[in-house]
């Protein structure tokens, strides 16, 4: 027998009753809103009219709260039509009614049907449903052009109207590969002038067709700066050392004023210049320190000890097994576990640089009996003894990359005094050395080959270091001081006076002395004028004897703080447009490989602004 339906049970505000009694076709409630009193009201089972009447006529000041009821919700909205004045239903709209209520409960079954096959065919975690941003997902229909493009506008928007008061920025510009599709990107970064802290956000991601060549390139460098209005705004962009990057900066990049002589000579014979008319021009470019490095560390140090007659054999020996090492454990399950036995750690296996994947090995306590359980040939007594020594020198370049290549905090001014730092260490550790003596001189000099331009035109990079409190004059010899004081304190008058931000103190005083002059010319005693303060001069000497070496001391020196923003704002690395595309291998992964061109850019720069 059927269960004999009541719309009081589906109504969304019967939490403001109490039902008394049934009798016949009637229903009688007691409102609990009128207590103390007590208030009854009968109304018919399948309407709710008499009791949506008493709240609207009694109680019309009272905020009522709905509560809904997902299985009975088309119905109610049937049930408590406003128009409705009678208190019968016809047979025909209760019939209604009852196909609508049936509707939506099927409609909620199918629901949880298509939510249970989504969480098993994408392996989502449980507990995804209670996710904020997943209920707003299902709350209504939305398209999913709507919902990437609204939001893609919305972001672009607020990077315009961040980078608007924004002096100098650096881009960062790099090409990525995947699944047969190339993508360039290219990163923004500035320091914020208030926390003087690096700001990154993502420009772009957009498909490149065709070869990378080095117009191509340069164009959409061209046209990604045009369409956020960086304008003279962008002080370097930084790249790789491919040659692509190289010949597009080369041709199209900032070039350098002519030298005296040769523009008089132009402007005395009224000569035109032969050079081609372009349509652009590119910032200055500046190759990405950590990638040199890598160069460095990659190819240099084994060229040198592989073709060193006293490091080649042992060198190739111990190489060949930690690879050996290495190709064993990353394919047998029983050989890693032995390593996690004895080492309890897992193995690196290098990709670049092999410092902290040799390091790793050598750190096996009983690395004989590891390497017999594996069936591997035994590290020889002079190949463990080389490879602690490589890994001594090696050690060097490794953490200078990691200080370079770092986001957050490295900026333009550790530079010069991460490599010079760096070569001193090398050329300290050559006195403990019995094997490969020639490897720390090895390296020194491929580091002045590599950064030979930046080595001998220091004064932009040796401006961004000493305006940096870490470092300030300490990373310096001290016969160069004064020259470093002398730059300092000439790039922050031209800044000064550009501003106009300081006021010449000598000008005040003379002002005073005039006023008393003129008081009493006869107690005139031609004392001598009073030598003027160099305001700048005193700011630069305060700011390098300071001991502060946090950033927050800059803001007690107005002048320096202006010469730090204008030459830091040059990331050293291009690891940061890197780590964009880590997050695209994400997005467009194997099995979304038929995202369009427009959506995979959309995702990419969504998820990491």
């Amino acid at each position: 027998i059927a269960k004999e339906k009541i719309a009081f049970d589906s109504w969304k505000y019967k939490h403001y009753f109490e039902i008394k009694k049934i009798h016949g076709k009637n229903i009688t409630v007691i409102c609990l809103l009128c207590k103390p009193m007590v208030s009854e009201y009968s109304t018919v089972k399948t309407s709710t009219s008499n009791l949506k009447k008493h709240l609207d006529n009694v109680h019309k000041t009272t905020k009522l709260v709905a509560k809904l009821d997902t299985q009975q919700s088309l119905k109610r909205l049937r049930c408590d039509d406003e128009d409705n004045d009678d208190d019968d239903i016809s047979p025909a709209a209760n019939k209604k009614c009852s196909y609508i209520m049936q509707s939506s409960a099927d409609a909620q079954k199918s629901f949880e049907r298509k939510l249970l096959n989504f969480m098993i065919e994408t392996i989502q975690p449980l507990d995804i449903v209670e996710q904020p941003s997943f209920k707003q997902l299902v709350e209504g229909p939305n398209t999913k052009r709507t919902i990437l493009t609204l939001p893609f506008r919305t972001m672009r928007t607020t990077i315009m109207v961040c980078l608007a008061d924004i002096k100098s920025v650096c881009t960062t510009a790099d090409i990525w590969t995947a699944h047969n599709k190339s993508f360039f990107g290219m990163m923004c970064h500035w320091i914020d002038p208030t926390s003087l802290q690096w700001v990154s956000t993502a420009l772009a991601c957009t498909r490149i067709r065709g070869k990378h060549t080095f117009n191509v390139i340069a164009s959409l460098i061209d046209e990604i700066h045009t369409s956020f209005s960086l304008g003279d705004k962008v002080v370097r962009t930084v790249t790789d050392n491919r040659s692509n990057f190289a010949k597009a900066f080369k041709e199209y990049g900032f070039q350098e004023k002519e030298d005296e002589e040769a523009a008089e000579v132009d402007h005395k014979f009224g000569l035109i210049s032969d050079v081609i008319d372009q349509p652009f021009q590119l910032p200055k470019h500046q190759h990405c320190t950590a990638h040199t490095l890598n160069l460095i560390a990659a190819y240099d140090i084994h060229k040198h000890l592989s073709c060193t007659s006293s490091t080649s054999a042992v060198y190739r020996s111990s190489i060949a097994k930690c690879s050996a090492f290495w190709n064993k454990a990353s394919r047998s399950c029983k050989v890693y576990e032995v390593i996690e036995d004895n080492a309890n750690r897992k193995l690196i296996v290098p990709c670049v640089t092999s410092y902290n994947a040799v390091k790793r090995v050598m750190s096996i306590e009983h690395l004989s009996i590891v390497c017999n359980e594996m069936g591997v040939a035994k590290f020889k007594m002079h190949e463990i003894t080389f490879l602690q020594k490589y890994c001594k020198d090696i050690k060097f370049p490794a953490m200078a990359l990691d200080i370079l290549q770092g986001e957050e905090k490295c900026y333009y001014g550790y530079l010069l005094p991460t490599l010079l730092k760096l070569m001193d260490c090398l050329q300290h550790s050559k006195v403990d050395l019995k094997v490969a003596t020639s490897l720390p001189d090895a390296i020194i000099t491929s580091i002045c080959k590599q950064f030979a331009l930046l080595l001998d035109n220091t004064e932009e990079a040796m401006l961004a270091a000493v305006t940096l409190p870490t470092f300030k004059l300490r990373w310096l010899l001290e016969d160069k001081h004064e020259h470093a004081k002398m730059v300092v304190n000439e790039e922050a008058r031209k800044i000064s006076s550009g501003a106009g931000t300081t006021l010449p103190l000598q000008r005040q005083e003379s002002a005073v002395v005039c006023a008393v002059s003129n008081c009493d010319n006869f107690f005139d005693y031609h004392q001598p004028a009073p030598q003027a303060v160099d305001v700048i001069a005193d700011e630069v000497n305060k700011f390098l004897c300071d001991n502060d070496i946090s950033l927050a001391c800059m803001s007690k020196y107005p002048n320096m703080r202006e010469v730090f923003l204008k030459y830091n704002a040059t990331i050293p690395s291009s690891a940061p447009v890197e780590r964009l595309f880590s997050l695209g291998a994400r997005v467009f992964a194997p099995r979304r490989n038929r995202l369009s061109d427009e959506h995979v850019e959309e995702l990419i720069l969504l998820r990491y602004n």
